[in-house]
């Protein structure tokens, strides 16, 4: 490992070239008072809006089948008290969400509406489902060319699944320095994966030592629950991060006026 004053000094360097930055839209694409979380229409708006990369969530119902739902039941959005893994997949795709009469999303689905198009972060809901599940999801992916590019959320807990064969998996600064330690192929299997207010200049600097992506994350709740404002706190961190050099954002899409596309 360097040391600290040598990856302030690393984190000081100017980037190599103008680097655009690059959007990941939280939740499925854009989500507001017109869009359903993890709806075709979320995923075909900010896909139309320039988004790098759409975070979605995955869950599985009752029959294995792998759906795109952020809670584990269906109260926000489609007002149905059922959880997700007490109904089949043939139940789930019956029921129309508020607004716009959205209607759930498989994970076929997904795949489709996404080749050629804008590149996947996949927040799996657990870790413990039978492994055709995963074996699946990968064959899904890849059958659709998007398994080489696609991130994982869930940190060391997601490198034992098949995804993480080509897909690259989360990891915290503090794992990324232990793995950097140990010798493992970083670049090839990590991205870094941060709450924005988290990442400092040491951050950044392991992150091009280590030649991993530098993923921070601006989401309304994380604010609200460390009691600072909604607006000023993104603001601030967006710009802070922006001036060290960090290009990749996981954000609500409330916030993509912060960011020049």
């Amino acid at each position: 490992m360097l040391s600290r004053r040598a990856l302030l000094s690393l984190a000081a360097l100017p980037l190599t070239a103008a680097e655009p930055v690059r959007l990941i839209a939280h939740r499925g694409g854009i989500v507001d008072e017109q869009h359903v979380e993890n709806s075709a229409a979320s995923l075909n708006d900010a896909i139309a809006a320039g988004y790098w990369m759409i975070e979605v969530d995955v869950r599985r119902t009752k029959d294995g089948e792998p759906i795109l739902q952020h809670d584990d039941n269906f109260r926000r959005f489609y007002h149905q008290p059922y959880r997700v893994d007490e109904l089949t997949w043939d139940e789930v795709r019956r029921f129309r969400g508020q607004p716009g009469n959205a209607e759930p999303l498989h994970f076929r689905e997904l795949c489709q509406l996404c080749q050629g198009k804008v590149r996947l972060m996949l927040d799996l809901k657990a870790y413990d489902w039978p492994p055709s599940f995963y074996e699946n999801l990968a064959d899904l992916l890849a059958r659709h060319n998007l398994l080489d590019t696609a991130y994982l959320l869930g940190g060391r807990n997601a490198t034992t699944l098949p995804l993480t064969r080509t897909a690259k998996a989360s990891i915290n600064a503090a794992g990324l320095a232990q793995a950097l330690a140990a010798g493992e192929d970083v670049a090839s299997r990590y991205y870094l994966f941060e709450l924005a207010s988290a990442i400092t200049p040491e951050t950044v600097a392991l992150c091009r030592q280590a030649r991993v992506p530098c993923v921070a994350a601006i989401n309304t709740f994380r604010y609200t629950m460390a009691k600072r404002d909604e607006w000023e706190g993104p603001k601030q961190d967006a710009a802070r991060l922006l001036a060290l050099g960090v290009t990749h954002f996981q954000i609500d899409s409330r916030y993509g006026s912060l960011f020049a596309r």
